[in-house]
């Protein structure tokens, strides 16, 4: 029996030593292993089954999030095993400011200028400011605001029921603002990121014929969506590109206090291309 106890206790001692590391999969599933190597496309991870060691890799877009048990210097488990997890940023604020086109059909007013001012107000200001919470490593939910901004003015336009005006200023504003989903895949010095969100667009358009001024406002349900891509200077700090789209339409309108309706729904949907900062802590 001593005898039994000796070779039992020789052959522990022969076997593998695992760390027990920990791996969560986007489906909440646990595993429990030694992990090899971890890279930007998968994980390497060990397990024991039946006193044999097995070697399985996991794509990286299905890991949640994993955790490293400490290591002695010899890589062997020290006697308390505390685990230290692999830190994520889960706040991120970005800013964009950008270009911006109106998309959809112009309704004409019949008079060349004046469709010629509207039709040069399709090229606008863009920006966007978002504030997004992550879960995990790649999904969270966000704030998304963003708006277009832009303006023309000619010399000597007719107006219909008003005359010539010596000077007329055309201005228009979009502001978009709605809670959004967010994911993101994040390597060591690049992260790519989107976003998809659904909420009100509030519209405004302001006609200046010489020192007079008349407002026309709108508000509609619209959506926005966006793609983009940041290289990062810092662990806090980056820069990027996003392109992306506003979409929406209405056909009621306030102007004066009075509503009006038009025959076919005017877009108020715009394509956009944006650099942008970022923050994450």
């Amino acid at each position: 029996m001593k005898k039994f106890v000796i070779l039992l206790v020789f052959s522990i001692a022969k076997l593998p030593i695992f760390t027990q590391d920990l791996i969560i999969t986007t489906n909440d599933d646990t595993i429990h292993c030694h992990i090899i190597k971890i890279d930007d496309i998968s994980v390497d991870y060990q397990i024991v089954k039946n006193g044999i060691r097995e070697t399985s890799t996991l794509p990286r877009r299905f890991v949640a999030d994993y955790y490293i048990a400490d290591r002695n210097q010899e890589g062997f488990v020290p006697t308390s095993i505390m685990w230290s997890a692999q830190p994520f940023s889960r706040f991120r604020w970005s800013f964009a400011p950008g270009y911006a086109y109106r998309l959809g059909k112009d309704v004409g007013s019949g008079y060349s200028q004046i469709d010629k001012m509207y039709g040069r107000l399709r090229n606008s200001f863009f920006w966007e400011t978002e504030l997004q919470y992550f879960f995990n490593r790649g999904n969270g939910i966000a704030l998304n605001i963003s708006g277009i901004h832009s303006s023309v003015s000619e010399h000597n336009v007719f107006l219909p029921e008003y005359g010539f005006a010596s000077h007329l200023k055309l201005k228009q504003q979009i502001i978009y603002i709605g809670p959004a989903w967010a994911t993101r895949f994040e390597a060591d010095k690049f992260l790519w990121s989107g976003n998809i969100s659904l909420g009100p667009i509030f519209y405004a358009e302001t006609l200046m014929p010489d020192n007079r001024s008349a407002k026309m406002t709108a508000t509609s349900l619209g959506m926005s969506f966006g793609i983009g891509g940041e290289y990062k200077l810092s662990p806090d700090w980056a820069i990027g590109m996003k392109i992306g789209y506003t979409l929406g339409s209405t056909s009621n309108y306030k102007l004066n206090g009075q509503t009006f309706k038009t025959e076919e729904p005017v877009s108020l949907s715009n394509f956009f291309i944006a650099a942008y900062f970022s923050f994450r802590k």
